[in-house]
């Protein structure tokens, strides 16, 4: 049996522009609560109805837990076996942001002796996994091509941001989006 999303907690590590559109879809499913933990309180995470925890409480509460951060030093490894015993035994871990935000290896622990329930992981590290990967052989863990902006809409989205962000930087005007 899967994990439904109605009445579950919804947790994000980063509350960016990714993490927030995920938000606002959610807000339809009666998601029990969203939860978050950045560095810093997010000033609009009240239209997310949203609430910034500690990184522990995010994993101790979170029944979805979702990864949306930059890889840093700091986030490198972030989520590791220590991490992922803190988290319930129930948990769906999903990670769309970088490979080297997580311990693979651990993930694989994590999988396999029930620590955590299952995973969806759009990014690796490499990527792609080699063939030969323990992650793939894994039933409980989804792994996906990392090919969300493989689109045409998309690319020629990103293109125009690029562009208009070139301008701006030119001109000495703010950028459009950041990237972090």
């Amino acid at each position: 049996m899967g994990q439904e999303i109605r009445d579950s907690v919804i947790g994000f590590f980063g509350f960016g522009g990714i993490s927030q559109a995920i938000a606002k879809r959610l807000q339809c499913w009666d998601v029990a609560k969203i939860i978050y933990h950045t560095r810093t309180r997010k000033e609009n995470d009240g239209d997310f109805k949203a609430e910034h925890v500690s990184f522990e409480e995010l994993l101790q509460e979170s029944d979805f837990l979702v990864v949306a951060a930059p890889l840093t030093n700091e986030t490198r490894e972030k989520f590791n076996g220590k991490a992922f015993e803190l988290m319930k035994r129930s948990s769906v871990f999903v990670n769309v942001a970088r490979g080297g935000l997580v311990n693979q290896s651990d993930l694989h622990d994590a999988l396999t002796t029930g620590t955590i329930s299952a995973a969806g992981l759009d990014v690796t590290t490499p990527e792609p996994l080699p063939a030969n990967s323990p992650l793939l052989k894994v039933p409980n863990c989804v792994i996906l091509p990392h090919m969300g902006t493989q689109t045409m809409k998309t690319t020629i989205e990103m293109s125009l941001l690029a562009a208009n962000n070139i301008l701006n930087a030119i001109e000495g005007k703010p950028m459009i989006r950041p990237a972090y």
